[in-house]
């Protein structure tokens, strides 16, 4: 009888915390919270990272294949 609790008592702990996850996962995708935070938070950092970075200027590459190596 005490294991039959003791199991009982495991299964109601595993619903109440499967049970609270739903309703956050409900909550988060019925509101879009996910795009939210990717579009207000994310975006605006990766974009102010790659913004800043130094490229070649494809302007000033020649026009053209290189020269291939000679066979000696």
């Amino acid at each position: 009888m005490k294991a039959l609790k003791t199991i009982f008592r495991i299964l109601w702990t595993l619903l109440k915390i499967t049970g609270i996850a739903y309703v956050i996962l409900f909550i988060v995708f019925f509101f879009d919270l996910d795009g939210k935070l990717l579009y207000t938070v994310v975006e605006p950092n990766l974009a102010a990272h790659y913004d800043r970075m130094e490229r070649r200027d494809n302007t000033k590459m020649p026009y053209g294949k290189k020269d291939p190596v000679e066979a000696g």
